[in-house]
């Protein structure tokens, strides 16, 4: 059974997560503060961690930088609540899972438990890897992997191919095996206002559901349509 720790110092929402995820299967523990999240973190050593954001003492950033520094291997999804974009970003580089969104919604915590134990089955993070493939009016770009700033060379690269002189429309196709850093983001946003640019149209689809309400965070949604399920046309 797969066990997982909720930490978080709001009563009513550790209730919630654990009615949630008991009736899941899972076996659950609490803990109200960073604290005694951490005692238990140590004693269990769980597969998967949700961890609050804001918290008296030590804070979900602390939290996760423990958990990452210590030697047992735990998907951390961060709690976060309205305003607590730039702490968002801060756990991205230190590997943060998944984010989920308070209040909490039952299809954004069945998200985040599916890409953890995603996850949990890699063996290591996938390096970064970029194909792209134009038909017709479109061109499809496929990106695997972790993205950071690293990318920035091959992105640029592909902007400035001849393949974006024949199309009206570009679709970034996340892989499940995506994730993202703080430099990624913002390599990200600049890629995407590069293809805007040239006046073509930017679709970023396969995104898990937690990841869309992160990347309207973060404003993404404002130059490029975010969806969860591949187009139709």
């Amino acid at each position: 059974m797969i066990k997982i720790l909720v930490i978080d110092d709001e009563k009513p929402t550790l209730a919630m997560f654990r009615l949630f995820l008991k009736a899941y299967g899972y076996d659950v523990y609490i803990a109200e503060d960073g604290e005694k999240g951490l005692k238990i973190f140590n004693e269990i050593s769980p597969e998967i961690v949700f961890t609050d954001l804001k918290m008296p003492g030590i804070d979900g950033l602390e939290v996760l930088e423990k958990i990452r520094n210590s030697n047992i291997k735990s998907e951390v999804i961060i709690i976060t609540g309205h305003g607590d974009m730039e702490k968002a970003v801060k756990a991205l580089d230190l590997s943060a899972s998944d984010f989920i969104n308070k209040p909490v919604e039952r299809q954004a915590l069945n998200s985040a438990l599916a890409r953890a134990e995603k996850r949990m089955s890699q063996a290591k993070i996938e390096k970064f890897s970029l194909t792209e493939e134009q038909t017709d009016n479109r061109i499809n770009i496929k990106i695997k992997g972790e993205l950071s700033s690293k990318a920035n060379d091959s992105l640029s690269k592909l902007l400035g191919s001849e393949q974006f002189d024949k199309v009206s429309k570009a679709i970034i196709i996340f892989d499940d095996s995506f994730s993202i850093n703080k430099g990624g983001i913002s390599t990200l946003i600049n890629f995407a206002k590069g293809i805007r640019d040239k006046n073509i149209s930017v679709v970023m689809e396969g995104l898990s559901y937690n990841y869309i309400r992160f990347f309207e965070m973060a404003g993404i949604n404002k130059i490029a349509d975010l969806v969860e399920e591949k187009i139709d046309e």
